[in-house]
């Protein structure tokens, strides 16, 4: 389940009240505050989530309300979705009458913020695994159960492929930048880092391989080879 953590909350309050002349609280599952304008709020309970929480429904707390609850502050109160899942509030302080017309401009932008954040979380999660599926599967003996994994993560297991060792200069990112590049220049390929300079590249067979062509393009990026070799 996608959880709103503090840094996208207080990013969203941030975007918000660069536009509005208004406060903004993002609270958590929870009803508790964890992005505001106001930094003297932040990690206390939020009445009005509270009960956007407890009906699914957007609040308005006017100033009279406010004054017979206590320790409340008029307001507008959305329910922030993801997936028909309730997983925040966002709170626009000011009379309802307002603050109103900015409410669900406000909350349309948040929840494509967490929209973009959980697709980048979902494909940091299929990177790191499918990272970790092909160091699995080079090995001699590989179980059933990964080979089936990673044709679910679309890494074509059972395609012929060609294992090309390159060996990276001893500084800097080269090997990790290497991979990520052939990754997305070559259809097929499978790029596994063994050791900070060492690289396995595992290209689809099929297409003759151009080993000058390849060096002069890691050369331009500034990845030294210090060794290329066909393993397999």
């Amino acid at each position: 389940m996608f959880a709103l953590d503090r840094a996208l909350a207080q990013d969203i309050v941030d975007r918000a009240m660069a536009i509005l002349p208004y406060n903004v609280n993002v609270m958590d599952y929870l009803g508790i505050i964890i992005g505001s304008g106001d930094a003297e709020r932040l990690c206390t309970r939020h009445e009005g989530a509270q009960r956007v929480l407890a009906n699914r429904q957007v609040v308005e707390i006017d100033s009279l309300a406010a004054s017979q609850l206590g320790g409340v502050k008029p307001g507008v109160n959305l329910p922030l979705m993801l997936d028909h899942q309730l997983v925040g509030v966002l709170g626009i302080t000011g009379e309802p009458d307002e603050v109103r017309v900015y409410g669900e401009l406000v909350k349309m932008t948040a929840e494509m913020l967490m929209e973009q954040r959980r697709q980048q979380a979902d494909l940091q999660w299929r990177a790191q695994r499918s990272e970790d599926l092909l160091a699995r599967l080079l090995l001699p003996e590989c179980p059933d159960s990964l080979v089936d994994e990673a044709r679910q993560l679309g890494l074509q297991p059972h395609m012929a492929r060609q294992v090309v060792l390159l060996q990276f200069g001893e500084e800097g990112l080269a090997a990790s930048q290497a991979a990520k590049w052939l990754g997305t220049r070559y259809a097929d390929s499978w790029c596994v880092l063994r050791e900070p300079t060492l690289l396995y590249w595992c290209r689809a067979t099929g297409k003759e391989r151009d080993d000058a062509l390849l060096l002069k393009q890691f050369d331009e990026h500034h990845w030294p080879v210090q060794r290329m070799a066909t393993v397999a």
